[in-house]
């Protein structure tokens, strides 16, 4: 696990600097080292990391934040001091009390009254001691100064998801190509001696895509990348995150026009009852998935999971057979639904009353490199010290053309009603 002095050592910064360093800088540092370790924490997770590795890390996060909390503590115990040091008075305030305030007033103007009192004239200015307000004793500025949480309270976006069902694979090349086989003519059969025997063929076609490009970029200046150093981190996650979502959505309804993805629900096969058409008694969500099972497997694939929309994940969730109980054959462990045994995904990426069921290994998803940011000069952002951050992908999205078949998809509300038994 990263160190807090792994962490500074990337930033360019000395533990000796880092110590010296007022309270609020360190706080932010602190703050950003946190969001590293729970990010490795969550990789960890995401790549089925045994219970004892996340044990081990967790361990590990806790001790690191220990050890800041002593050593904010012990900034604090300092500023404790120095604001002890700030609440002694002098014996010359003359700002005390009000008894008080009249007495030390007097004792400080005792040469100049006396030489009133000789010359029969004169004037002795004293302060008057009243309340303090913002209004009457604050100029040019303000007081108190706003404390400012770190970090940037971001939009909710939902997470991406669809790649983590598919296969993925790397494209060393602008154009993936396969081969597919059709025209199939002939069939085995019995051959009685002396005879012809039985002949069979079929033709062989090479089908190709090529990668697409996904882009974004924001301009910003120069002095908000060089002197905010947490919003270039926000960028460059505002960039990935976005992008991310975007080849996201590709992935699963991309159109393939111009630079679209060819998405899967766009090659996906309608969902058909067939033999199941108006002969279910009171139907409901989980049946019109059973039937887009059924439909998979007759097609010779296999179900491998399910995509609802989270509200038609919660008519799942309720859907009861025709005795008022809820299905038995949906399993809901540790927050994952399945069906049967299939499990069922849930995210807004999808809409609501549209399913998809799939046989996910049968789309792949080709990368052509990793996802890139730069960071450059465009147009007049010389003149405007702006600069133009920018991040793209490369790849696409890969269904061949005999496992279209794999996939099911239809709208849930007219699905249960083609089931609908008179």
């Amino acid at each position: 696990m990263k160190t807090l002095n792994d962490f500074l050592v990337e930033k360019g910064i000395e533990m000796s600097a880092f110590e010296k360093m007022e309270g609020d800088a360190q706080a932010k540092l602190y703050v950003k080292y946190n969001e590293e370790l729970k990010k490795a924490y969550n990789d960890l997770a995401d790549k089925s990391a045994t219970k004892e590795e996340l044990k081990s890390l967790a361990d590990a996060i806790e001790k690191a934040r220990e050890e800041q909390v002593e050593h904010l503590n012990a900034t604090l115990k300092t500023m404790g001091l120095a604001i002890k040091n700030a609440k002694d008075v002098s014996k010359d305030d003359v700002s005390l009390t009000s008894k008080e305030s009249l007495t030390k007033g007097l004792e400080a103007k005792a040469e100049e009254l006396k030489a009133m009192s000789e010359t029969g004239q004169g004037k002795v200015t004293m302060k008057v001691v009243g309340d303090m307000t913002i209004i009457g004793n604050v100029s040019g500025g303000n007081v108190p100064v706003e404390q400012r949480e770190a970090g940037v309270n971001n939009i909710a976006r939902r997470r991406t998801f669809i790649r983590d069902l598919i296969s993925n694979g790397v494209a060393t090349s602008n154009l993936i190509s396969w081969v597919e086989q059709t025209g199939v003519e002939g069939a085995p059969a019995g051959t009685v001696e002396g005879t012809l025997k039985n002949q069979i063929d079929f033709d062989l076609v090479v089908v190709s895509s090529a990668v697409k490009k996904r882009t974004a970029f924001i301009k910003v200046s120069t002095e908000m990348l060089g002197d905010i150093d947490f919003m270039r981190s926000e960028i460059n996650n505002e960039l990935t995150q976005r992008l991310s979502l975007d080849i996201d959505d590709q992935i699963l309804n991309g159109d393939n026009v111009g630079q679209n993805l060819n998405g899967i629900i766009p090659q996906s096969t309608a969902w058909a009852a067939g033999a199941f058409a108006t002969s279910v008694v009171d139907p409901n969500i989980a049946d019109v998935l059973t039937v887009a099972d059924n439909q998979i497997e007759v097609a010779n694939h296999m179900t491998s999971v399910y995509v609802v929309h989270p509200t038609d994940m919660t008519a799942l969730r309720l859907a009861k057979a025709t005795d008022a109980q809820y299905v038995d054959r949906l399993q809901d462990v540790a927050g994952q639904m399945s069906l049967d045994g299939i499990p069922v995904v849930k995210n807004t990426g999808i809409a609501q009353d549209t399913f998809l069921a799939m046989d996910g290994s049968k789309a792949s998803v080709f990368s052509r490199g990793e996802m890139t940011i730069q960071v450059g000069l465009d147009s007049d952002d010389f003149t405007k010290n702006m600069r133009t951050v920018l991040v793209e992908w490369r790849g696409l999205n890969r269904i061949k053309g005999n496992d279209t078949d794999a996939f099911v998809t239809g709208t849930v509300s007219t699905s249960i009603t083609a089931l609908l038994k008179p």
